[in-house]
């Protein structure tokens, strides 16, 4: 009785969870090529049409981080954990003692539409960043998002959850918030010079952090 029951009952099917079988089965053609290259490689720095990240020495960038294609990394620059910085259809330029923290996805979107990111600049986490210019010294709160064109001013300041629209202008040492972003206030030198000294801080640290992982 029990084998009878055995083959009336369908058997259950079991996928097992590994690069193979979730790009067989989850990822799309249009995509596989990226999996393939992550299989290939067994690291989150990836080349990309003979592109590849180039990273200073001195930058901490996390193992669960992804960097892909024409990439550029300054010295004392932090990438943090689930970061996707994509330069497969154009270039990403990012300077020195800046941080790209948690969850920040940055994409640029063509070779006219490269994304730079200055010097001393701290992006918080799960920000969206396509196509855009951000100055030195900026502040870009968590979960904003940045549209392609859009230029953010030296010393600007982008509150949590703002969307900044496509070509959209901020003007240095000035503070937005919303959606659509809009001036908040204009800020003061003691604002920026407070916004350098937090990206030092923050440098120091994972410059620690990286010497305690080697």
């Amino acid at each position: 009785m029990q084998a009878r029951m055995e083959t009336l009952l369908p058997r259950r099917t079991y996928i097992p969870l590994n690069l193979h079988s979730i790009k067989r089965y989850l990822i799309p053609p249009s995509q596989r090529k990226i999996c393939q290259l992550m299989e290939a490689n067994k690291m989150p720095i990836l080349e990309f049409q003979g592109k590849h990240p180039k990273i200073h020495k001195n930058a901490f960038v996390s193992p669960q981080a992804t960097i892909i294609g024409d990439v550029e990394i300054g010295e004392y620059t932090s990438i943090w954990p689930g970061c996707v910085i994509r330069g497969d259809f154009g270039k990403v330029q990012i300077g020195s003692y800046t941080s790209i923290q948690d969850g920040t996805i940055i994409h640029a979107r063509s070779e006219a539409a490269p994304v730079i990111i200055g010097n001393f600049t701290t992006i918080g986490s799960n920000v969206v960043m396509h196509g855009c210019y951000c100055g030195d010294t900026v502040v870009v709160g968590d979960g904003a998002i940045i549209f392609e064109g859009a230029t953010i001013g030296e010393g600007a300041l982008v509150a949590p959850g703002s969307i900044v629209a496509q070509n959209t202008v901020i003007p240095p040492r000035t503070s937005v918030a919303g959606a659509p972003a809009a001036q908040v206030r204009v800020l003061s030198r003691e604002d920026t010079t407070r916004f350098k000294e937090n990206a030092e801080l923050i440098a120091r640290v994972f410059a620690k952090l990286k010497k305690w992982m080697a």
